[in-house]
Parts: C-alpha cells; sequence; structure tokens
C-alpha cells in the first residue's frame, strides 16, 4: 500500500517529479525494502531517503508487516505539447530484485489506492495501478543464444491536468493589450500613417519581449504558447506590411485594405481560439498509460 502524502516539483522539461509516501509491506523477509527495485528513480535529480516508521506481526502471522516513510525524486514520460494546458501521467514502477529468489510482489488492490492527497497546481483526473509487463530479448554465451523473457513489474500512477493560472494571466493580459493597438491602429486616418505604423511596431516588438519573458518547457517544442505567440506574429507582421504597401497606392486603396483588416483580424482572432480549443482537447496530446 503506498500512501502518498505530498507530490512536488513536477518538472516537464526534466521529466522528473518528487514525493513523499508511507509504504506498507507485507512481507516474510526481514528487510523487504532491500529486495524492492524502484524502477524509475530519477537519474537527472537522484534522491531517495527511507525511514521505518514501524515492524510488528498481526494476528500471529508469518508475514511481517511494515511501515516506511520515504522521500524520493521519479522519472516519468512528459508531453509538454499542450503546455499550459498540459496533462501529465506520474507514476511509482516498483519489483523485486529476483523473482526466483524472493517471488512476486503483488500490486496495490484497486480499491485501496490513494486518490487523496496535497499537490500545488494541478488536479488529480485518474488514478491507476496494475502489473505491466514487458518483453525482452536477450543473447546469452559465446554463441549469442536469442533468449525471450518476460519482465514484470508493479505499477501505481495518477494522471494530472495543470491548473495554475499564473502562466494564463502573465499572457492573456498583456497580450490582450497588445491586439487591442493592433486592431486600433486599423481606424486611424490616413494622414496619420506614420502613428499607425509607430503604434503597430511596438506592439511587435513588445510581444517578442513577452514571449522570451514567458516560462516555457525545457527542451523546447511547439507547445500551446508557442503557436499562440506564432499566431500573434504572423497578425501583426501581415498588418504592418499591408498598412505601409497599400499607404503608397493612396487613400482611397488604404481605406478599402483597413476595412478588410477590420473584418479579418477578428475572424483570425476567432480561427485560433477554435483551433487551440480542439487542440487542448485532443486525446492524441493527453499522455497514454501503460
Amino acid at each position: 500500500y503506498i500512501d502518498i502524502l505530498r507530490v512536488n516539483n513536477i518538472n516537464i522539461g526534466e521529466g522528473t517529479w518528487g514525493c513523499d509516501f508511507y509504504m506498507d509491506i507485507v512481507s516474510p523477509h526481514e528487510n523487504p525494502l532491500e529486495i524492492i527495485n524502484f524502477n524509475n528513480l530519477s537519474s537527472v535529480n537522484p534522491k531517495f531517503e527511507v525511514k521505518p516508521i514501524w515492524k510488528e506481526n498481526i494476528d500471529e502471522e508469518e508475514e511481517v508487516s511494515s511501515r516506511f516513510y520515504i522521500m524520493a525524486n521519479f522519472d516519468f514520460v512528459p508531453l509538454a505539447d499542450n503546455y499550459p494546458f498540459d496533462w501529465q501521467h506520474i507514476y511509482i514502477s516498483y519489483s523485486v530484485s529476483d523473482k526466483n529468489k524472493y517471488g512476486i510482489i503483488q500490486p496495490i488492490p484497486e480499491s485501496l489506492l490513494d486518490r487523496e492527497f496535497k499537490i500545488d497546481g494541478w488536479k488529480l483526473k485518474e488514478s491507476t495501478t496494475g502489473v505491466l509487463r514487458k518483453k525482452e530479448v536477450t543473447h546469452k554465451g559465446t554463441n549469442l543464444v536469442k533468449k525471450v523473457e518476460v519482465r514484470e513489474e508493479a505499477r501505481v500512477g495518477w494522471t494530472l491536468a495543470r491548473t495554475n493560472s499564473v502562466t494564463i494571466m502573465k499572457i492573456g493580459i498583456p497580450l490582450s493589450f497588445l491586439l487591442f493597438l493592433n486592431y486600433f491602429s486599423l481606424f486611424r486616418e490616413f494622414g496619420n500613417i506614420g502613428g499607425s505604423i509607430g503604434f503597430l511596431t511596438t506592439a511587435f516588438l513588445s510581444g517578442i519581449a513577452l514571449y522570451f519573458s514567458t516560462e516555457r518547457p525545457q527542451p523546447l517544442r511547439m507547445t500551446t504558447v508557442d503557436l499562440i505567440f506564432l499566431w500573434y506574429y504572423v497578425l501583426t507582421g501581415v498588418t504592418i506590411i499591408v498598412t505601409s504597401v497599400t499607404s503608397l497606392f493612396g487613400e482611397k486603396i488604404f481605406l478599402i485594405t483597413m476595412t478588410g483588416l477590420k473584418l479579418v483580424v477578428p475572424i483570425g482572432f476567432i480561427g485560433i481560439c477554435v483551433f487551440l480549443f480542439k487542440r487542448i482537447k485532443s486525446n492524441r496530446l493527453k499522455p497514454r498509460i501503460n
């Protein structure tokens, strides 16, 4: 039985997460934790500390019941494409060091699966427990005899959805203001073309500064945040070019073009919102559980 107390430091850039938990083990072995391997302990940020809590025999059973307090960091496979609207699946994988010598280890029963623990900035969506079986091909001896083995490991995992709105606010509020400046420039008169270009250039450069000040996962991938800024750069860049070029063909052409842009910009905004909504809700970008 694993009782999670606290989950912290979920890092989708390094693919690591940390937690404090109790582990209850019923085993005939004197030191059961010594024969258990945690298969996804973090190699990037290693940490594994154990404190024995108690040990006793229940109702004269041969097996010894033990409780340990464990603080550890684990690896997981991050999926950063939808950041900051992403879902992640964190898990603990464990198995006996030698099943022929020590037997097998049972997974946590579904009824005892921990679904309540402290985790800041995330919301628990699903909890899973079970046994993962992997086929391994080995070649042994001087003749390299091929042998297929099935390795089993018990797993307990949790699927989480990010709820932290700080990143969304950092992006949404200033980007909304820059979009307002962008759209406002379309209503300026032909005689104020210099001011319009100034507004648009300022909005474009401010968007670049905002992008590089925004927290993004490492290694860099094309995330939802990147798509939002890419759309903004294309929109603002096209507006700057069209405004500058049409101003060379006279006031009539300029006003007709500005009228068209007044329609294109809202349509483009609605289009990117619909695209991002479908992308965020897509099952393709949600974590898969083995």
